[in-house]
């Protein structure tokens, strides 16, 4: 049949490229020595009690840090010069943009609507007045109005609760 191709031709290509790819992969990988000489295991040790010694500086400590993190380091990375060498850090940086920032909606405009009451919102409340005297309520014994809110409030022995919220207001 014309137009079908064999297994066997199409695997050989394939496992020619196969073979390149893996002889390319090892050139890229680096040798890395572990366990890593005795030297270096040494130093790191020492390192590690100098960050956790009492009476070490905080430079001392910053500074074994930095030299405990070029040993952890891979030698190739070693090599690499730093960011920012200067000792600057950078900024912090988001790991995808941030979306634009959305506008605030319009304001709803008021419609009046023919037989629906309206509700004040009144800030702070207006004590209530009595009409026959001009003079503003007072609760009976036992009661009190919080002058901030308008709220009543009841008398306990140790001071005033508000029933709605709990909040105890002491005398």
């Amino acid at each position: 049949m014309p137009g079908r191709v064999s297994t066997k031709t199409g695997l050989i290509p394939f496992s020619a490229l196969l073979a390149w790819g893996v002889a390319s992969a090892s050139w890229a990988v680096e040798t890395t020595q572990w366990p890593p000489p005795a030297a270096d295991v040494a130093r790191m040790r020492a390192l590690q009690q100098e960050i956790v010694k009492r009476d070490s500086t905080p430079e001392q400590r910053d500074a074994a840090r930095k030299e405990l993190a070029l040993l952890l380091m891979s030698p190739a990375a070693r090599d690499a010069p730093p960011a920012l060498g200067d000792g600057r850090k950078r900024a912090p940086r988001a790991a995808i943009d941030p979306y634009p920032s959305i506008p605030a909606p319009a304001p709803a405009p008021r419609v009046p609507m023919p037989g629906v009451a309206e509700l004040e919102v009144v800030s702070p409340p207006r004590p209530i007045v009595d009409p026959r005297t001009g003079a503003a309520a007072a609760p009976g014994p036992g009661f009190a109005i919080d002058p901030r809110t308008g709220a009543v409030l009841h008398e306990t022995p140790s001071g005033y609760i508000d029933p709605r919220t709990g909040r105890l207001v002491p005398r």
